[in-house]
């Protein structure tokens, strides 16, 4: 496997970069399969061996679910042993709110400094290099969404609202958002915009596009500040997908192109038509429509990987502007894949949330394009219509088919589909799977206040 450009500095240049920031400690961490940040704390002694060789981490804590329990199948067990957690010195910045303090995200290897087959960033380099071998390049931008909560005598509830989408509500969060920007920026994350959302305290961050491992990481970094900046602040930053049930959730959009050799666009089609052909209605010529076609055609797979919680499909409901079918469309936020803008260059995939670990997420959205790139498969016509509120037979007539509507749907349509799977690699792939369906049952004996309130009275 490849290296990236950056990551072949060598140590003394590290050590003089982490000198420069005035770094006491190092936290070296990385992405469990829920993707939440793990890691440790080095200090200034230990760097120059942290970074030749990396810190050891028991490969168990892979083995959990969001619920801090493991999952009674995994292969991460206690005597499964540990992997090493190498730094990456092109994830490597400063923590504006931990003075004294720089983080690097780090690659998990084995004992001999290979790549360990249960890492999920070295399976989206894996993604990417094939690309490359295509001569294909890729950018990707996502677009997370939060809540901002504060202490109530109920516990966190949502800060007040000041009506959707308004700069009322854009001055209430500018100090939080400021401080987020300014944190973000320090750390090598470049914000295009935030905007205020739907609900009372909602935001969106949109982060500007990097190749794959880079827009990963970036997330990742991103919702690390953001926690953390809230909590400095009195306030609770949540991801969670479904906080309410009457208002609007939080999702994570994905944008991705693709770019040739030569700097181009890989998507764009000829506007012309070729020969005596008409253009593609999509826009995109036959490379980017291999690409949408083949994200399509494993739409239910990729919901399950970039929406893996029973809070997840509390969200993804027909007529809540969240996805709820497998189709694409123009300019159209009803369907799971939109093309946006006039270019006709990318594309934005929209059934995805901050529950999802962004490596595999990102790790099954390149396979599934990829296989559609290499099979020449057909995206079809874009979808007409609020799909929210057409009829099955209107749905039928397009070809339209409804996207998982259970967490446990959406994970079986991961464990059958193949691509996804020989993308991530069986460790990854298997043990993720593992890990969700654990947490999935632990949800399902879970009885709710409405439960009780309904059927105490039976």
């Amino acid at each position: 496997m490849g290296e990236r450009p950056s990551e072949n500095q060598g140590v003394d240049a590290v050590l003089a970069r982490l000198d420069g920031l005035g770094a006491q400690h190092l936290w070296v961490q990385y992405a469990d399969y829920n993707g939440r940040s793990q890691g440790k704390s080095v200090p200034r002694a230990r760097f120059a061996e942290a970074l030749a060789g990396g810190i050891s981490f028991a490969r168990a804590n892979l083995g959990f679910n969001l619920t801090d329990a493991q999952a009674p199948d995994t292969g991460f067990g206690a005597d499964s042993g540990d992997f090493l957690a190498v730094p990456d010195p092109a994830a490597l910045a400063p923590l504006p709110y931990a003075p004294g303090a720089a983080r690097a995200i780090a690659w998990m290897r084995r004992d001999d400094g290979a790549p360990w087959e249960g890492c999920p960033r070295s399976a989206l380099l894996r993604q990417v290099e094939a690309y490359a071998e295509r001569g294909l390049s890729l950018r990707v931008a996502f677009e997370p969404e939060a809540y901002l909560f504060e202490a109530g005598p109920d516990g966190p509830r949502p800060i007040a609202a000041d009506g959707m989408f308004t700069v009322a509500a854009l001055e209430r969060t500018a100090a939080f958002l400021q401080a987020v920007g300014g944190a973000l920026e320090t750390m090598g994350v470049e914000v295009e915009q935030v905007a205020p959302e739907y609900g009372p305290g909602q935001i969106e961050i949109n982060i500007r596009h990097a190749e794959p491992v880079k827009a990963a990481d970036d997330l990742i970094t991103l919702k690390d500040a953001a926690r953390a900046v809230a909590r400095a602040h009195g306030l609770v930053a949540s991801f969670m997908p479904k906080p309410f049930e009457t208002i609007a959730g939080c999702g994570l959009h994905v944008h991705l192109s693709l770019w040739s050799a030569d700097g181009g666009s890989a998507m764009a089609g000829d506007e012309d038509g070729a020969g005596d052909e008409a253009p593609h209605p999509s826009g995109f010529g036959p490379t980017g429509r291999g690409f949408l076609g083949g994200i399509l055609a494993h739409a239910r797979g990729l919901c399950g990987l970039g929406a893996p919680t029973v809070n997840s499909y509390k969200r993804l409901r027909p007529g809540s502007w969240a996805p709820a079918h497998a189709a694409y469309a123009v300019a159209n936020r009803s369907a799971l894949v939109r093309i946006p803008g006039a270019s006709r260059r990318r594309v934005e995939f929209r059934a995805g949330d901050n529950t999802s670990n962004p490596y595999i997420f990102l790790t099954g959205l390149l396979a599934a394009g990829l296989d559609g790139i290499e099979r020449g498969l057909e995206p079809g016509s874009p979808a007409e219509g609020d799909l929210g509120h057409l009829s099955p037979a209107e749905l039928a007539a397009q070809g339209i088919i409804l996207l998982p509507r259970t967490a446990g749907e959406a994970l079986d349509a991961v464990a059958a589909d193949g691509t996804l799977l020989a993308a991530l690699g069986p460790t990854v792939g298997g043990e993720w799977l593992k890990v969700k369906r654990s947490e999935l049952a632990i949800a399902e004996t879970v009885v709710s206040p409405w439960e009780r309130e309904t059927y105490l009275r039976g």
